[in-house]
This record gives structure tokens, C-alpha cells and sequence, in this order.
């Protein structure tokens, strides 16, 4: 009966995942890419140490981004940003904790957690498939000046052609779909040289290349601008969607690598395994998964009502009666005509107007506002282009994959937070992956860390003013999130974009 389960929500999952698998198809992503492509570094280095919140070993890296002021240490975050209650970072650096322990036992003693936080609501919505400089590398024009972002002549090498593909601004919003699998984004990584997203994408691969400005996604801009952001957070491993997602639920992906499939050897690991939401129910916090389509991502555990989850009607409803539950875990749409995950080759401006009424319904009710924790995140790359290397990370437990490791992170991608509690126009260098996020829960709800990769996480607490709260009232000025009318009628009357426009 289980396997029957597990078919009927794979096969729901995956419709919704955009083909993750069958994109590995577009160019290949087995070979090393070519080397020596011009930008591909900026100034951050390809070392690391974990995702802990503090400077890390500087490595060597190409040159490259633009006059914006990037972090100095090599990707690990400005010692500045570090809180002086922050005992332990170095120890977490160093991947120096196992599972099973709290902020207080990782962070240090006097971390501001559990019920002594002014919060009592955290609402997470991971989107899909973006990189940073895809999406917000134009953030300094915007006014943003404190980020590391690409240099718009940033290149890689087109093998087909023999000559480099420049970034450039991306004017569809329909894109075909990019290589983002476990192969193809360790060629795109490439050894900390990021020059292997064409070939990786081909034919057509120069649309890896593409970006995003704020006259595309102004509310993500505002957004990000307003409240709080960050340009070192990465999704947790060099792969696809399922693999990154499982970070969020589990801190681990129990061994696996792809979109679609469980490794047999690991199945009862993964069914049986402690997750996030297993922890808020053991310790009485209640937990709701909302959905904006037929499905949510957690019915790969299984076909029960708590991970099929209700539509997100119910959490506007539930956030008009102040009903929301402690955490509140939003997928978006990932299948069909409504899909708006901003999964390739979906309209991304779809995607914005949807975190945009989420955010407005919170916003909107003062009572709830007030209390709410609003993080908006991705889980992978989707196979587009960014120049920072990938820090090194900490592994999660022993279930390894059959090929590489997962001791580095994945690709960079956006997050930001908006609450009442987050610095105005702060910018965090301070690396995070996506199990950061799993652990802002845990330091919220005093649960444990569930391995060694959460247990070292850095959980983002430098991006809040918990005794100034800045947005106790909600900032106005917040830019419409709806579609361009032009957008849309492209993307009916058009194949989706590949290649260059």
C-alpha cells in the first residue's frame, strides 16, 4: 500500500516539478565545463565552512561583480553582523556540533528563542528554480548598494559556438526550462569556476544567462529593499528540487539526488526519519500546510490529510480570524494553467503576484501582523547563472550519495523576510542554506536540531530587531504585483524562450 502511495504522490509531485529529471536531457551536465570564463567569481571565495554565520576561509576566485560592496571575508560574512551573543560560530564554522541540540547549546546561552521572542506565527513560502544574480543582481541600480551581485558583462563559454555568452536582461518571462541536475550543476559549479551553465543548457544554453530587474519584479525589489534580505544564502546541495526541499523538512535529503525517485537503499530512512513538522507536533505547535494548486510538496511522504495539506483560500480565511497555526508552510501552484511556483517555464510575474497576496493578506490585519514572521525563499537555482561559488557546508549524516558528497552548498538563491521585527534595508552576508530556516523554527519553538547540517546553521537572527521592532505599523509604498498584460500574451502566443531573445 505504501509503494501504491508513493507512486500516486510522485507522480502528482512530479507533474508539478517542471521536469526536473528530463531537463538533465538539455545539454547534457556530465563533462566538465570549459574553464577561464570571464567574471564567475566576484570577490567572494569558493571555501567556506558550513553555513555557520562567520567569516570563513578566504579561497581564491575570479574577479568579477560590480561597484556594489560585497562581503570581505570570502563568503562567510562581515564579523560586524555577527551578534555578540553568538558564542559559538566558530565552533559551527567548523561543523563542530551533532544533531540533537538546540540554538541555546549552538548559538550560545543568551540566543533570544522560544517564547520570549515577540512572534508568534512563522509563514514559509519556498518558490522554485532562481538563482540571485538571475533575480537581483540589478539591485544596486535599485538603490541597494550593500550586495554582491554579477558585473553585467559576466560571461561563460559557449562550446557550440567558441565564443562567450554575456549576461543579459532577460525580456520574457516564459523561459524553457534550465539544467538543475545533481550532474549538470556540479559542471555548472565547476570545481568554484561557475562557467559551465551554457554548455550545461544547450542548444540554446545562453538563456542560463539571463536576469531580472525591479521594471520585472518590482514588488520582489521593494520587498527586498524595504525589509530584510540576504546575498549569502544558498540552496542546501549542488542538485534539484526534491533532494533541496528535503533539506527544509528533514536537514538532509537521506542520500538523494534526484527529482522523481527515492534511493531504495535509504526509502525507510525516509519515510521513518524525523522532520520539522514531526517536531512541532511532538511538542504541541501546531503546523498547516496550505496549498495554491491539486497538490503539496509533502505528499511524497504520503497521501494523509496534514500533507495534502488545504488551499491557500483557507489561510486568507485563517488569517482574516487570526486562526493562523505557529508555522504555516505555503506551496504555490506548481502544475497546470494557474502554476505559479515560477518554475521554468513559468510566468514569473505569476509567481510575484501570489507572494504579494500572501504578504498583503498578513499586512492587511493588524492583529496578525503584528505577531508574523513572513520568510520567502527557493529551493534551487533552477540552472541559472550566479557568479558566487558555493561555500563549503557541513555534511548531515552518513547516508551519502552515490556520486560527489554533500559537503558543499548548492547554488545561490533569494531570500528575504518581512515582519514587523526585520531591519529596514539590511542585507545579511552571513552564510545560510535552506536549513537556516528549518532552524529559525527550531530557535522559535526550542525544538533540536535533526543533524549535524542544522545543528551547524546560522538561523538568520542578525536580519531581525526584536527590541525596536522598525514596521510595527506596515510600510507603505509596496508597488503593484500585477502580471503585465504584455507578459502574459506573450507567453500564450509564444514557445517558452531559449537561446538568447
Amino acid at each position: 500500500m505504501r509503494r501504491e502511495l508513493l507512486a500516486c504522490a510522485f507522480s502528482l509531485v512530479c507533474a508539478g516539478c517542471g521536469g526536473d529529471e528530463s531537463s538533465a536531457t538539455s545539454g547534457g551536465g556530465g563533462s566538465a565545463a570549459t574553464a577561464g570564463a570571464s567574471g564567475g567569481g566576484g570577490q567572494a571565495a569558493s571555501g567556506g565552512g558550513g553555513t555557520a554565520g562567520t567569516a570563513a576561509t578566504v579561497g581564491s576566485g575570479a574577479s568579477g561583480g560590480t561597484g556594489a560592496v560585497p562581503p570581505t571575508d570570502g563568503g562567510g560574512g562581515t564579523p560586524s553582523q555577527v551578534p555578540s551573543y553568538d558564542v559559538n560560530a566558530a565552533k559551527r564554522s567548523g561543523c563542530q556540533f551533532g544533531s540533537g541540540l538546540k540554538t541555546t547549546d549552538t548559538v550560545g546561552p543568551q540566543v533570544p528563542h522560544g517564547d520570549a521572542l515577540p512572534f508568534e506565527h512563522i509563514v514559509v513560502l519556498m518558490m522554485e528554480n532562481r538563482s540571485f544574480d538571475h533575480y537581483f543582481s540589478s539591485l544596486p541600480a535599485y538603490g541597494v548598494t550593500d550586495v554582491d551581485v554579477a558585473s553585467p558583462t559576466d560571461s561563460n563559454p559557449d562550446p557550440t559556438s567558441g565564443k562567450p555568452v554575456q549576461r543579459y536582461h532577460e525580456t520574457r518571462y516564459c523561459i524553457e526550462d534550465v539544467n538543475h541536475e545533481w550532474d549538470g550543476t556540479h559542471t555548472q559549479y565547476n570545481a568554484g569556476s561557475m562557467d559551465g551553465f551554457v554548455t550545461t543548457n544547450n542548444p540554446g544554453g545562453a538563456r542560463a544567462m539571463g536576469y531580472y530587474t525591479d521594471k520585472d519584479l518590482p514588488f520582489y525589489y521593494w520587498a527586498s529593499k524595504t525589509f530584510s534580505m540576504s546575498d549569502r544564502h544558498f540552496c542546501s546541495l549542488l542538485g534539484p528540487t526534491w533532494p533541496n526541499r528535503f533539506f527544509f523538512y528533514g536537514a538532509t535529503s537521506w542520500g538523494n539526488i534526484h527529482t522523481g525517485s527515492i534511493d531504495p537503499i535509504t526509502s525507510d530512512t525516509f519515510y521513518k526519519a524525523p522532520k520539522i513538522t514531526d517536531q512541532l507536533k511532538q511538542a504541541g505547535r501546531s503546523w498547516k500546510i496550505y496549498r495554491d494548486g491539486a497538490t503539496s510538496f509533502a505528499v511524497v511522504w504520503g497521501l494523509s490529510s496534514e500533507n495534502i495539506g488545504v488551499h491557500t483560500t483557507e489561510f486568507y480565511k485563517d488569517v482574516q480570524a487570526d486562526t493562523l497555526p505557529h508555522v504555516s508552510i505555503i506551496d504555490p501552484n506548481f502544475l497546470g494553467a494557474g502554476q505559479n511556483d515560477e518554475h521554468p517555464p513559468a510566468n514569473i510575474q505569476l509567481g510575484q503576484q501570489f507572494v504579494s497576496n500572501i504578504y498583503q493578506a498578513i499586512a492587511g490585519n493588524p492583529t496578525v501582523w503584528k505577531k508574523t514572521v513572513l520568510i520567502v525563499f527557493y529551493d534551487e537555482h533552477g540552472g541559472f547563472y550566479d557568479h558566487v561559488p558555493p561555500p563549503e557546508a557541513c555534511e548531515p549524516d552518513n547516508l551519502l550519495p552515490p556520486t560527489n558528497r554533500f559537503d558543499r552548498l548548492g547554488i545561490r538563491t533569494p531570500l528575504f523576510i518581512m515582519s514587523p521585527f526585520n531591519k529596514a534595508g539590511y542585507v545579511s552576508h552571513l552564510v545560510t542554506d535552506i536549513t537556516s530556516v528549518t532552524r529559525f523554527i527550531q530557535n522559535r519553538f526550542d525544538l533540536p536540531s535533526l543533524t549535524k547540517r542544522d545543528s551547524n546553521a546560522w538561523p538568520m537572527l542578525d536580519m531581525f530587531d526584536f527590541a525596536n521592532p522598525p514596521f510595527v505599523t506596515p510600510p507603505s509604498g509596496a508597488p503593484s504585483a500585477a502580471p503585465d498584460p504584455a507578459g502574459v500574451t506573450w507567453c500564450s502566443q509564444n514557445p517558452p524562450g531559449t537561446g538568447l531573445p
